[in-house]
């Protein structure tokens, strides 16, 4: 995952891109019951999240849509 990061901002950067290492968040999508954890990249810190928002769709790391719902409904 660290050399997969590195990669993310070597070619980012070819681009004109550059990624924000303090909002850099990553989910792990798995069926078992999921501890949340930090990720070293170098001399990054990268959080672990259960879920976030994408283009207005909450996406989670269990592939369920109940989280979804809620926000939709609350809106």
């Amino acid at each position: 995952m660290t050399d997969t990061f590195g990669k993310l901002k070597h070619i980012s950067l070819q681009y004109g891109l550059i990624v924000n290492e303090n909002k850099t968040k990553y989910k792990k999508c798995t069926r078992k019951e999921n501890v949340l954890g930090k990720l070293r990249a170098g001399n990054t810190q990268i959080d672990q999240v259960k879920s976030f928002s994408n283009l207005g769709s909450i996406v989670n790391g269990n592939n369920t849509l109940e989280e979804e719902i809620r926000e939709q409904t609350a809106k």
